[in-house]
């Protein structure tokens, strides 16, 4: 055959083939492969519409006692003190030995300020040390009670004599303060006493909100036996803060932030059938819960914004108890921004990789929770709509899947 032959010999073939790839329902890139024309769908749904929703909101894993500031103001809406209280040791270790004291000189305290969260106002500002009438104890302390179930003989601690003070010219992130009264008579009742009944810090002047990070107690004690100083450096033993107002106990909103800390938990098991379609064995490319935030709180809104982590929990969080349930955390965290918040726009919590491992085999339950990150960083907080919220303010989750196909090419 010569080669204008075979040519036409193709021409004939090539047809034929291609038609019968075109008929041929198993053939590559066929669209009459059974399950090959899957949708992917995306719909939200009103966790109302799940087969099984709980969320809660539980507060208390840091308190003012435990948070890393005091927080001071003598503002119009809002009045705190910080508390706290030096244990003066019996004995000093030097070197070679470890002998009491015999005599206290050269007494000063040193506060040091959060300048960047700290709002300072018009100066001078005098911050003043004044002794407690009544013993406080830092976990149970409120503007009430000096301890559980102790009043103030006053609301806000009792005050009685100055222990010293010291005047804010301009923004400063350290404050040297000398006692007002006898330094060696002091610290030795301190010594006595297990530290007293403590002392409050409070401001004079102008509206300012100070967070003082530290305080430390510095002096020169003379040890029996010797006449050279040994001197020494102490950071407080015990503070907290106390607030009038105190900030209100969290109810069926959805709260983050905030102290007493507050945490948001979930709990929920994905629906089986999501519109018309199973979600059973789908293959999941996106899902989110979407919370919708509340009005602004009166007093202590989030100033600032809050860095969220969400974590994926081991322990049921309804079941209260002495243990936290934890959990793997995400290592990127969402953005909680007051601006956005207050003009109402939603908040989206990432969750395909859990949906997606839930909804692969069988529809498992998930529990979630969503902390700040880090807790007690500041007093503000926000909240968010709960199942128990009006119908447009409760939360909703968002699939964006592609349902099992009914049959697999093999």
């Amino acid at each position: 055959m010569n080669g204008r032959g075979l040519a036409a010999l193709v021409t004939m073939i090539l047809p034929v083939m291609l038609g019968a790839c075109a008929e041929d329902p198993l053939s590559l890139g066929s669209e009459k492969v059974p399950g090959a024309g899957v949708d992917t769908r995306d719909v939200t749904i009103s966790v109302s519409d799940l087969p099984s929703w709980r969320d809660t909101t539980l507060t208390g894993f840091a308190r003012p006692s435990t948070a890393p500031f005091v927080y001071v103001t003598a503002g119009t809406d809002v009045s705190s003190r910080g508390l706290a209280r030096f244990h003066v040791p019996d004995t000093i270790r030097t070197f070679v030995d470890t002998l009491p004291a015999a005599k206290f000189e050269e007494v000063e305290f040193v506060l040091g300020f959060d300048t960047i969260r700290s709002e300072f106002t018009d100066f001078p500002i005098t911050v003043r040390l004044v002794e407690l009438g009544e013993r406080f104890e830092p976990h149970d302390a409120t503007w009430q009670e000096a301890a559980a179930g102790v009043p103030w003989t006053e609301p806000g601690g009792s005050l009685g004599v100055e222990i010293a003070s010291g005047v804010l010219e301009a923004v400063s992130d350290t404050l040297l303060m000398t006692p007002a009264v006898a330094e060696d008579s002091l610290m030795k009742a301190w010594r006595r006493t297990a530290g007293g009944n403590g002392f409050a810090i409070v401001l004079d002047g102008p509206e300012t909100k100070l967070r003082v990070t530290q305080m430390a107690l510095r002096y020169d004690p003379t040890l029996v036996g010797r006449t050279i100083p040994v001197p020494q450096s102490q950071f407080w033993d015990e503070r907290a803060f106390i607030l009038d107002p105190p900030q209100p106990p969290t109810g069926t909103e959805l709260r983050v932030g905030g102290l007493p800390a507050s945490r948001i938990y979930f709990e929920f098991v994905p629906p089986g059938i999501v519109g018309e379609a199973g979600l059973e064995g789908a293959t999941v490319s996106q899902a989110e819960i979407i919370l919708h935030p509340l009005a602004e709180p009166d007093l202590y809104a989030a100033e600032r914004t809050i860095e969220a982590r969400k974590v994926s929990l081991l322990g049921d969080p309804f079941e209260v108890g002495e243990k936290t349930p934890i959990g793997s955390g995400d290592l990127l965290t969402t953005t909680l921004d007051p601006a956005r918040l207050r003009e109402g726009e939603p908040v989206r919590l990432d969750i395909t990789v859990l949906m997606a491992g839930a909804v692969r085999d069988s529809l498992r339950r998930l529990r979630i929770g969503l902390r700040a990150d880090p807790d007690a960083q500041a007093l503000g907080y926000w909240e968010f709509g709960s199942a128990e919220s009006p119908p447009e303010f409760q939360p909703r989750i968002r699939i964006v899947f592609s349902s099992a196909p009914a049959f697999t090419v093999p």
